[in-house]
C-alpha cells in the first residue's frame, strides 16, 4: 500500500472515531481541552490567538474563540484564498459566514493579521512526536513555513492521539498537542 493510500485509509478511521462521539462528548471534551490550553505558557503570553473554525465533530472552537474574546485575547481565523490560507481578525462568531468548504470565514476583513501569536490547529490525528494528519488541503502546512517562529497548537481528542503518524519531510510537527487529559508537549 502506498503512503498516500495508507493516509487516506487512516483519513477515513479517524473520521469514523471522531463522529463516533455524541454532542454531549464533544462538548465536555472542548470544555477540557479549554481548561488545558489556557494553562498553556504559550496561551497565557500570546496577546493573539490564530484559530481554526470546527466543523463536524472536531474539537469546537467555536465557543471557544467567544471566551478568548472575553479574556481580552485578539483572534484571528482563517480564510481561503485560492490554494492559501490567511488569518483575519474577528471580534465576534457574528463577524463570520460560511466560506469554502462550508467552514465559516471573516465575511469583511482588511489585511491579514500578522502579529505573533498562538496558532491553533485542527486535525484528523497525531503522534506524541507532533507529527500530524490534516485532511490533504495542505493549507496549514503552507501557513506553518512561513510563520515558523508561532508557536502551535492542535486540538485533539485522546482517541486522536496514535503511536506514530506516517509524515513526509516538509511536515512541520505541532509544538504541543491539547487533549481533555493533557498537555502534550512534542518540542522534547
Amino acid at each position: 500500500m502506498s503512503q498516500s493510500s495508507s493516509k487516506e485509509a487512516l483519513r477515513k478511521e479517524m473520521r469514523r472515531r471522531r463522529n463516533d462521539l455524541t454532542l454531549t462528548q464533544i462538548h465536555e471534551q472542548t470544555r477540557k481541552c479549554f481548561d488545558n490550553l489556557i494553562e498553556l505558557p504559550e496561551f497565557q503570553k500570546s496577546e493573539w490567538i490564530y484559530s481554526y473554525m470546527a466543523i463536524g465533530s472536531e474539537v469546537d472552537t467555536i465557543d471557544l474563540i467567544c471566551d478568548f474574546i472575553r479574556m481580552g485575547k485578539k483572534v484571528a481565523v482563517p480564510k481561503v484564498e485560492d490554494d492559501e490560507i490567511a488569518f483575519y481578525e474577528i471580534q465576534s462568531i457574528k463577524d463570520c459566514r460560511p466560506g469554502e468548504f462550508g467552514i465559516l470565514e471573516p465575511a469583511s476583513y482588511k489585511a491579514p493579521a500578522d502579529d505573533p501569536g498562538l496558532i491553533l490547529l485542527p486535525g484528523l490525528a497525531f503522534d506524541e512526536r507532533g507529527n500530524r494528519l490534516g485532511y490533504g488541503g495542505g493549507y496549514y502546512d503552507k501557513f506553518l513555513r512561513s510563520h515558523a517562529d508561532y508557536p502551535c497548537a492542535a486540538l485533539a481528542y485522546e482517541i486522536q492521539i496514535l503511536n506514530n503518524l506516517p509524515h513526509e519531510e516538509h511536515d512541520k510537527p505541532v509544538d504541543y498537542i491539547i487533549t481533555p487529559e493533557r498537555i502534550i508537549n512534542c518540542r522534547r
